[in-house]
């Protein structure tokens, strides 16, 4: 199984508009960074990790002809704002996309994106959805990948991360509970939200990240959805070398 992450970014992006800070005008390439998402390749079909306003580019840049399902986190702008951009693959497959999330997120999709769900649509395209509920600790398979459902705190919000094979994907978490941390112990790879040193209400610290990556015990693990504090460069020398910082574009082999 491969994963593509497509983004690293917070819900701004890197660069953020109008900022002159060293990491928004860096010339180093990992330091530019789309909204977070991840592609996951399999035999069976691809799966697409959130839809937020960058997906077109960065479906675009990983050369993605066909997608098979599209897993939501939750529902905030930066992780579905690109749903519309599924058109495409919609006319390419010939068939509805299968989306699937918490159902507060299902919710938000259907009132965001209500003239894909409308029969008064003046016959202007829209995107071909199929809308799946999930719950926590629900198991399913999807393009052969067994995936289970994981609870995760968002601030306020409780959202979902996902064990996809032997990889986690947890990201926009605040806290991660006891028993979550129970279930992924020994994961062979962890993909983790850190967004800066300072703690935020709603995110994982450099430093609340790393005490949750010792606890679960992955073979690596890499931080995404990074905010514009800190230089690529800067933060992997900080990092121990079974932690390294995600870039766009980077590609894992994930044993399955």
């Amino acid at each position: 199984m491969r994963v593509t992450l497509l983004g690293t970014g917070t819900s701004t992006g890197i660069p953020m508009i109008g900022c002159t800070c060293p990491v928004c005008t860096s010339s180093d390439s990992r330091d530019s960074r789309l909204r977070t998402a991840a592609l996951i390749e399999s035999a069976n079909g691809n799966i697409l990790i959130d839809a937020g306003p960058d997906m077109r580019q960065q479906l675009l840049r990983a050369g993605v002809r066909s997608l098979h399902a599209v897993i939501l986190t939750h529902e905030h702008q930066d992780h579905i704002g690109g749903i519309d951009d599924l058109r495409p693959l919609n006319y390419r497959m010939d068939t509805p996309m299968p989306v699937y999330g918490h159902r507060r997120t299902i919710d938000a999709v259907k009132k965001r994106y209500y003239y894909a769900f409308d029969n008064n649509n003046g016959g202007s395209s829209r995107p071909n959805l199929t809308l799946h509920e999930l719950t926590a600790r629900q198991q399913l398979t999807l393009a052969g990948v067994p995936i289970t459902v994981l609870p995760i705190t968002h601030g306020s919000l409780d959202i979902f991360g996902y064990r996809i094979g032997n990889l986690a994907y947890i990201t926009d978490a605040s806290a991660i509970s006891a028993d979550v941390v129970r279930s992924l112990i020994g994961v062979d790879t962890l993909i983790i939200n850190a967004l800066r040193d300072d703690p935020h209400p709603m995110h994982l610290s450099f430093d609340q990240a790393q005490e949750y990556v010792e606890r679960i015990g992955p073979k690596r693990a890499f931080y995404v959805h990074l905010t514009h504090d800190i230089l690529h460069a800067t933060l992997i020398k900080r990092l121990p070398t079974h932690i390294r910082p995600g870039f766009d574009g980077m590609m894992l082999e994930v044993p399955t």
